[in-house]
């Protein structure tokens, strides 16, 4: 999609939670002669600013982080701040993971060569840095805009 297109259908829902589903190839390794993609169907905010959640407010009063500056990459499209960010000829789209535990959980999938696939099946195949990972959730997180399929199903 485009990115003024997501940005036209999240407007209205500016800082509501909306399901948004997209799609990219994983990194494999150089031996693999295939395609894997994943595809991730999410609650998201979007449309808020990072420097206004509660969580960072609270860690800045505290001391534990400095005050919120610019991006660290990329630039805010003007007329689209706290949606579109500008990279490298990329148009990215700033969201926030779901703030209620009913709606906390991603779904995701993977296609093995176009046929849906287990992660297991996969896992062998993809570099370490698209294995799964023990974090906590991010504040936020860019998803580039051409790779999303769907808003608010």
């Amino acid at each position: 999609m485009q990115a003024i297109e997501i940005v036209n259908a999240l407007k209205t829902r500016k800082g509501q939670h909306v399901q948004i589903e997209w799609q990219r190839p994983c990194k494999t390794l150089k031996s693999f002669d295939g395609i894997i993609y994943k595809r991730t169907c999410a609650w998201v905010r979007s449309g808020i600013s990072y420097a206004n959640l509660s969580d960072v407010k609270d860690a800045i009063e505290r001391g534990e982080r400095e005050p919120v500056e610019g991006l660290p990459w990329g630039e805010w499209r003007e007329g689209a701040v706290n949606f579109i960010i500008d990279h490298k000829g990329q148009e990215y789209i700033r969201l926030y993971p779901a703030v209620f535990n009913n709606l906390d959980t991603g779904e995701v999938t993977f296609l093995l060569d176009g046929k849906a696939a287990t992660y297991a099946e996969v896992e062998p195949f993809i570099l370490a840095s698209e294995k799964r990972k023990d974090e906590p959730k991010p504040a936020c997180f860019t998803v580039n805009a051409a790779n999303i399929l769907s808003i608010g199903k």
